[in-house]
């Protein structure tokens, strides 16, 4: 927001030279002297009356209705014994000089009453009729002449010092929140609800931690909980890796909104801030806090954080799946050996170690075999390993006489070791290879396998997390204010003298040490867009977060698709030969899962980065309306009169769980894309029935343990990260909706234009200054009630003080006091109609 000073006007004079101002007590009845406030605050569950004009109502005479007797001990009183509100009325005919005289109401006329009040029959009668069915379509156009200027004395504003962690939230007596209600209503619901959905998790956990040591008696090691058939295995394991990414993400977003609450300021460490010229992230999950707030909360904070994040990377990390690969025999052969010309087994040529009686198997089998071409042949025997056929012969150019076989290789050796261009497969004397014979291999089994010492491990940290959600939950006194509508009420109730006269502040004013400040401002509207608000620190953080998965994800699937143009989309979660990529050194199934699951790492990082880049979108957003018509505090805690509570905190519920949902879906697209490939080499059945398939697997040498990649998982995970970055940037696009000017024209948006460049506590303060009372005739008695009807009383009563503090009706921001001439005008909260800012006019 553009924003411009004037040094024509000197809103402050010295304190020595103030004079009384008739209207200070109406119009600052919220600054009160904090002196009068007890230590120890007013608790939780204790009513209070609404606070009125002055610093205490033992500092300035009491007024009370012409009607009613001011010493209450002479007659019996019907009157609520909660409230003791009294009004001023100028004496009159109706009420005598002598204070001890009391005249009771039913002997003034009611039309008497009314004519006092200046009703009318009609305005009589409708407000009976909006009594009985409410007020509707009303439409208030603020207009520049209608508000009057009304003298303001500053003064009486709290200390840092001084202990407002209880009284800054203290529940109304019409509060409707009371006993356990309380408790499971505002963040501290949200709180038990994410602590609810952590512990489910938890037992889930548990239980299968049970199950796997009743199985295997052992917690450490691998436990298969399928073996069978590799469709049905994928099937299984898709299914497992779909309820633990629903489950991570749930524990994401749950630590997210308990460290949201845990970084959120109470009002006292919002004043200390302030105090020192610092200012606090209020409504969006903040680091920048930290040095702010407790160090009680700050430690919960970073642990619930980070042990979320643990939980779901190594929960990725327990479930893999395992599959049977045979170990084939290579032979390199003459044209001759299929005629079954002699052979000789020199050992010399038989690195294989094949005997005569394998190699006669072979040649005797050879008739029926698969032929392959010699490009055919060297992609399917060039990956890590071969599923497909158990032996092959390549059948060379070799005229020799003396043997038809040339040669034979260590099982499973790869035909890349042959080849120096990728094309022509020579043998050991030089001869090349014409075509291949392979013998297709019986069904391929596969297993889903799970690790019982990750499994313990995730148990324990999800524990923690557990733990560290309900923890805050025992300190009943912190009340942080953690949504918009919880620093306006605080503000409202309690202004901050640091940011007064400055109801133009914008943040970076604020950034700039341009705090409160003598002389006035002007607005310049213009238009704001969602992308303004972030900072560039922030919109470079979470640029970062993207381009940190968006740019390997890219790089591995071109280089996974170059490596492989004949088949360059392998499905999810499935490793296949030439998509696996073994470590230089031995690596143990346990920790090749962990290192597949890393990556999950960064995907928890950008959904912590996205979640508060959105919040702070909906954070102005949410602030922006109040500069639309009159709007209820959403606060998170102690809901009184009309204000509202929820168990969101700042970002909207459809797009928290869009959010969610959609980073449950990237969590386990990167769980296929990125796996552990687990491959069981058993022996060709060519080399006798002493190497039987089940003793080969009981042998952990045989196995092959790598990094295995699915092209089709990786393509869908970087269209989702680039329509996440759409999105971010398309709701970026919205513009915030414009406020009216006095002179008609729809232009700009003050309050979003304030926070500009993100949230700032300093900004929220300087908004809630110069904000008007309700008209003292609004309590006044209606007509036709009796001083004895306690329900009558009861319920003006309750109007009376709702009319009091403004912060528990709906409220508009705009101009509470027009300026006249060289005198500037204000701008505060109203709960009566707000007028509407000019931009030729200056305001403070």
């Amino acid at each position: 927001m553009g924003r411009s000073r004037s040094d024509t006007h000197t809103t402050f004079m010295d304190s020595s030279s103030r004079r009384p101002s008739l209207w200070a007590g109406s119009l600052r009845r919220d600054h009160i002297r904090l002196d009068d406030l007890a230590a120890e605050g007013i608790p939780e569950d204790r009513q209070h009356t609404a606070s009125k004009s002055g610093p205490s109502s033992g500092s300035r005479p009491s007024f009370a209705w012409p009607f009613h007797g001011r010493n209450t001990s002479e007659a019996p009183s019907t009157r609520s014994s909660r409230f003791t509100l009294r009004t001023w009325q100028p004496r009159t005919f109706f009420r005598a000089h002598d204070d001890n005289i009391s005249i009771d109401r039913s002997i003034v006329p009611d039309y008497v009453v009314n004519f006092i009040r200046g009703e009318t029959p009609e305005t009589l009668a409708r407000k009976k009729e909006q009594k009985k069915w409410g007020q509707h379509d009303i439409e208030i156009t603020p207009r520049r002449d209608t508000f009057a200027s009304h003298p303001i004395q500053f003064g009486h504003y709290y200390s840092s010092s001084t202990n407002l962690t209880q009284d800054l939230n203290t529940q109304s007596s019409w509060s409707r929140q009371s006993g356990l209600r309380r408790h499971i209503t505002g963040w501290r619901g949200g709180v038990i609800f994410n602590s609810l959905v952590s512990f489910l998790i938890l037992v889930v956990g548990i239980i299968c931690l049970i199950l796997v040591i009743a199985k295997a008696k052992l917690l450490s090691g691998e436990s298969s909980i399928f073996s069978g058939d590799c469709l049905k295995a994928n099937h299984i394991n898709i299914g497992i890796h779909v309820g633990i990414n629903i489950f991570g993400v749930a524990l994401l977003s749950g630590a997210n909104y308990v460290f949201q609450v845990l970084s959120s300021p109470t009002r006292r460490e919002v004043a200390v801030a302030h105090g020192n010229r610092r200012w606090l992230d209020i409504g969006i999950p903040s680091i920048r806090n930290f040095s702010h707030i407790s160090g009680f909360r700050t430690t919960v904070a970073v642990i619930v954080l980070l042990s979320a994040v643990a939980t779901q990377v190594i929960y990725n990390a327990v479930i893999f799946t395992s599959q049977n690969a045979i170990n084939y025999d290579v032979l390199f052969v003459t044209r001759s050996f299929i005629e079954h010309t002699p052979f000789s087994n020199d050992p010399r040529t038989n690195e294989g170690g094949l005997s005569d009686f394998d190699i006669t198997n072979l040649q005797d089998a050879a008739s029926g075999f698969a032929n392959l071409t010699s490009t055919t042949c060297f992609q399917d025997f060039s990956g890590v390993f071969q599923y497909s056929f158990d032996s092959v012969l390549l059948v060379t150019d070799s005229t020799s006489t003396t043997s038809s076989l040339i040669q034979t290789a260590r099982p499973g050796t790869s035909l890349s070791t042959f080849t120096s261009n990728n094309v022509d497969i020579k043998a050991q004397d030089a001869s090349l290879v014409q075509y291949c014979l392979a013998r297709p291999s019986g069904p391929q089994t596969c297993s889903v396998n799970l690790s019982g010492s990750i499994l313990g491990f995730a148990v324990l940290l999800n524990l923690a997390t557990v733990i560290s959600m309900a923890i805050i939950l025992a300190r009943s006194s912190f009340n942080p204010l953690v949504t918009i509508g919880d620093s306006i009420r605080s503000f409202l109730r309690h202004p901050d003298p640091t940011t007064v006269n400055a109801c133009l502040l914008t943040k970076s004013d604020v950034q700039q040490g341009a705090w409160a400040a003598s002389e006035s401002q002007y607005f310049v509207p213009a238009d704001h867009y969602w992308f303004q608000t972030p900072s560039l620190p922030r919109w470079a953080l979470t640029a970062f977060a993207l381009l940190a998965l968006v740019g390997p994800t890219a790089a591995a699937l071109g280089i996974m698709i170059r490596a492989n143009p004949d088949n360059p989309l392998t499905p999810f979660g499935i490793a296949t030969p030439h998509m696996t990529y073994p470590l230089p050194s031995p690596t143990g199934t346990a920790q090749m899962a962990l290192l597949a699951a890393l990556p999950q790492l960064l995907l928890a990082i950008l959904y912590f980065v996205a979640n508060a880049h959105l919040t702070t979108y909906f954070l102005t957003h949410e602030f922006s309306l109040f500069a639309l018509g009159s709007q209820p505090l959403r606060v998170s805690s102690n809901p009184a009169g009309e204000q509202t509570t929820s168990l969101f905190l700042t970002l909207p519920r459809p797009v928290s769980w869009t959010l969610l949902a959609w980073f449950a879906g990237m969590g386990f697209t990167l769980s296929q894309a990125v796996f552990p490939g687990v491959v069981t080499l058993i022996p060709s059945p060519s080399t006798g029935p002493q190497h039987s398939p089940s003793s080969a697997s009981d042998n952990n040498a045989n196995d092959i343990i790598a990094l295995s990649f699915s092209t089709q998982a990786l393509l869908t995970l970087l269209a989702l990260l680039v329509i996440l970055a759409l999105a971010i940037l398309g709701l970026g696009t919205r513009r915030a909706a414009a406020a009216s000017l006095a002179s008609g024209e729809a232009k700009g948006n003050p309050l979003a234009l304030a926070l500009r460049g993100g949230s700032c506590s300093a900004v929220i303060s300087a908004k809630c200054h110069n904000h008007i009372p309700a008209p003292q005739d609004a309590a006044a008695p209606r007509s036709g009630e009796r001083l004895g009807d306690r329900v009558g009383e009861r319920e003006r009563e309750r109007e009376r003080e709702m009319e009091g503090e403004l912060w528990l009706r709906p409220v508009a921001w705009g101009v509470v006091e027009e300026g006249t001439g060289m005198r500037p005008g204000r701008c505060g909260f109203s709960a009566h109609g707000t007028g509407c800012v000019d931009a030729g006019r200056n305001y403070v």
